[in-house]
């Protein structure tokens, strides 16, 4: 019964690594539904962390000039940079679910997704603390040379750190083309005989386009890869091999008639 066209219509709600969703859901023929909806990542930082860089020789250098400079921001041991990484995962949503056996609920999925904004994919930023980034500021201008930047080089060309509340500031974004195709399979049926049903997806998002950015500026992702560090060549390596953003979900369904 719940099967024929046009008859019924499901509403579910669900949470998965696409964020928290709505969608609604109707059968168009014998074991084929059509679902409509939206997903989205709440916003702020899904992983923080801190992270030390040595600073003993700035230390020491401040250390022997200061009775010349006079320095009123001294560097410690280490810098600590508080870093942070956000998920920008805002789409809408057109999917098939096909039951092969119209007596099971184990099914087949397939669609688009598209992105509603224009956040990143992907967002890794970090600051330093007030009191190095002012130490820096500092040691620059007692330098007295114009043509030095407080950047980070990539490939021959300077990213400059900027200031933001007080802090030293930099943002790497990850970015792919708004359309996406989705294909899954699950237990559960999207329209449920009761009241109530449960339904639990595994899936895969499948991406194209993908660009490297820092400070909003392109970077090519092979010199990204080979100049950030072991893990950003990992992780960056992975995006190009295998653009592939995994899904698993577990969504409530309910009958709406």
């Amino acid at each position: 019964d719940n099967f024929e066209a046009f008859r019924h219509l499901g509403v579910g709600v669900e949470a998965g690594l696409h964020g928290i969703g709505i969608d609604v859901a109707m059968p168009v023929y014998k074991g084929l539904i059509v679902k409509a909806g939206y997903n989205f990542v709440p916003s702020g930082d899904i992983f923080s962390t801190q992270f030390s860089i040595d600073t003993k020789d700035l230390k020491e250098a401040q250390e022997q000039y200061d009775a010349v400079m006079h320095f009123q921001n001294k560097f410690g041991d280490e810098a600590v940079i508080d870093a942070g990484l956000q998920l920008g995962m805002s789409n809408i949503k057109v999917l098939l679910n096909w039951y092969p056996f119209q007596s099971s609920s184990f099914y087949l999925a397939g669609g688009i997704y598209c992105s509603t904004d224009k956040k990143p994919f992907i967002s890794i930023h970090g600051n330093t603390t007030p009191n190095d980034w002012a130490a820096l500021l500092e040691l620059r201008d007692k330098m007295n040379d114009d043509s030095y930047e407080i950047a980070l080089e990539v490939a021959n060309q300077k990213y400059p750190v900027v200031e933001k509340d007080g802090c030293g500031y930099m943002q790497a974004d990850f970015k792919m083309d708004p359309l996406k195709y989705y294909v899954g399979l699950g237990l559960g049926r999207g329209v449920p005989n009761k009241r109530v049903g449960l339904q639990f997806e595994l899936g895969a998002l499948f991406y194209t386009g993908a660009k490297f950015y820092l400070q909003d500026k392109e970077v090519p992702m092979a010199d990204a890869a080979e100049q950030l560090g072991d893990a950003a060549k990992t992780a960056i390596g992975y995006m190009e091999k295998f653009p592939i953003y995994p899904q698993l979900a577990l969504r409530l369904n309910f009958l709406a008639f």
